[in-house]
C-alpha cells in the first residue's frame, strides 16, 4: 500500500469522516470503523487503498477530530468510553442516510470493515442496520464476546440473529487478547443463527498485523485484502 493521499475530510449534515474515492463512475460505498487511536494514518491509507481497488470509503469520525496516539492508550480508552455503542451507532446511521444522498458515490448497499475495536463495531453495524449492510469485514474484533473484557463492552452473540449481511473475521494466532475460546464461541454462535460468515486465523501474526511492516504481517495482510476485495466483490452488483 502506498502512502499518497487522494481523499479528503468532510463535514456535512452532522457527519464527519475521511472520503477516499476512485475516478470515475461512482463506486459502491465501504465505511470503515476505526481502531481506539481515531482517524489516524492507518485509516486514511485503508480508505486509499480500498478507493485503488474500486471502492468509495468512508473513515467514520465518531471522535469529533480527535486522534490520539499510542503513547496516550489511556485518553484513548477514555474517549470511546464516553461514547458507548449507541452513540457509535446513530453516528453510523447517519453517515449512511449521508451517504444515500450523495452523487458522488453509491450509496444504497453499504460494505462495513474495522479493526481491533472497530472490528468489533462493523460486527455491531451489521446487525444494527441489516437493511443498509450488504457485508462486513472484521479484522481482530476486540470484544465481541469476552467476559473478561478490559473496556467493559458487553457481547455482541445476542445480536446475531439480525443479521444478513455475510461476513468476514479474521484473527491472528498470536493474539492474546482474543482467545481461541472467543473464536470457538463466535463462530458456533453465527452457525447455530444459520448464518453465512468466514473465520480465519492467520499463523504467525498477533494483533493489528494489518498495521505492521513485519514480513509474516505483509502476507497475512496481502491475502486479508484479497479476502476482503472478494467479500465486497457483490456490492458492485447490489446483491449480498
Amino acid at each position: 500500500m502506498d502512502n499518497k493521499k487522494s481523499g479528503t475530510f468532510i463535514d456535512e449534515s452532522g457527519v464527519k469522516g475521511y472520503l477516499a474515492k476512485p475516478a470515475g463512475t461512482p463506486a459502491p460505498v465501504v465505511i470503515v470503523f476505526m481502531e481506539i487511536w481515531g482517524i489516524n494514518d492507518h485509516i486514511q491509507y485503508v480508505c486509499e487503498h480500498l478507493a485503488k481497488i474500486g471502492f468509495a470509503a468512508f473513515g467514520l469520525d465518531f471522535y469529533d477530530g480527535a486522534v490520539f496516539s499510542p503513547s496516550d492508550i489511556e485518553g484513548a480508552i477514555a474517549k470511546l468510553k464516553s461514547l458507548g455503542d449507541q452513540a457509535i451507532m446513530a453516528s453510523l446511521g447517519r453517515a449512511v442516510d449521508h451517504l444515500k444522498t450523495r452523487t458522488d458515490v453509491r450509496g444504497q448497499g453499504i460494505g462495513v470493515m474495522g479493526f481491533c475495536n472497530g472490528g468489533r463495531l462493523a460486527f455491531l453495524a451489521a446487525s444494527s442496520y441489516p437493511r443498509d449492510i450488504r457485508a462486513a469485514a472484521c479484522f481482530y474484533g476486540g470484544g465481541i464476546d469476552n467476559p473478561q473484557d478490559r473496556l467493559g463492552r458487553t457481547s455482541l452473540l445476542a445480536t446475531i440473529p439480525r443479521i444478513e449481511a455475510p461476513l468476514l473475521l479474521c484473527y491472528g494466532a498470536k493474539d492474546a487478547s482474543i482467545t481461541p475460546e472467543e473464536h470457538g464461541r463466535i463462530s458456533a454462535a453465527l452457525s447455530q443463527a444459520n448464518k453465512r460468515y468466514t473465520l480465519s486465523v492467520f499463523p504467525n501474526v498477533g494483533h493489528a498485523f494489518m498495521d505492521r511492516p513485519d514480513p509474516a504481517e505483509k502476507v497475512a495482510t496481502e491475502e486479508a485484502w484479497q479476502m476482503t476485495s472478494r467479500l465486497f466483490a457483490g456490492l458492485r452488483s447490489g446483491g449480498r
